[in-house]
């Protein structure tokens, strides 16, 4: 989903949705704060279900130094660095994390850094075209939280009921990324 559609959703909610407006509201005030409300929302959200991402490094011959690499900008957190040879075997990687930086012994191989990242940032320039990193299901509960935070300043609204559906799908929200499984075989008791 775009930030656009999100958007549409969220006015909708409030009733301030129109179709045939190109900024898709007639209310100036909230059209002009739209981005500015989305954008620290964004960034919470993204924190409920974390955004997984990967960056590969190739090492193309083993050698007793060590190699600098930049972690990425967007890092949130480091979850873990997987190392392969040049058969897709795993290898058990030696490395360090200082700073910014991840220090690998350089093993031929290649090293799949999976880490937690954070979202590009919404800002006031930010088109309704831009594609939302956070999961569906928690696209699904953004414009709740954006709702309520668009009416805390009209004292004729009952912003409350939005941030209570906010917290009531929240109840719901599953945010494991994997699930235990078992495998059976037939076999004696």
């Amino acid at each position: 989903m775009n930030l656009g559609d999100n958007k549409k959703i969220m006015l909708g909610l409030i009733e301030e949705y129109s179709p045939t407006n190109q900024y898709l509201t007639a209310d100036e005030d909230i059209r002009d704060r739209l981005n500015l409300v989305y954008a620290p929302n964004y960034q919470y959200t993204s924190q409920l279900r974390k955004i997984l991402k990967t960056k590969t490094i190739n090492i193309e011959e083993t050698s007793d130094s060590t190699q600098e690499t930049n972690l990425p900008t967007d890092l949130y957190q480091f979850k873990r660095l997987i190392a392969l040879d040049s058969n897709n075997n795993r290898i058990s990687p030696q490395y360090d994390i200082i700073g910014k930086k991840i220090y690998i012994k350089q093993k031929q191989g290649k090293y799949i850094i999976e880490y937690y990242a954070y979202p590009e940032e919404i800002t006031l320039d930010t088109k309704d075209d831009f594609e939302l990193e956070i999961e569906q299901d928690v696209q699904a509960i953004l414009p709740y939280l954006v709702a309520n935070d668009i009416l805390k300043v009209d004292p004729s609204a009952d912003y409350t009921a939005f941030y209570k559906e906010y917290q009531a799908r929240l109840q719901g929200l599953d945010t494991r990324n994997t699930l235990s499984s078992a495998e059976v075989e037939e076999g004696y008791l």
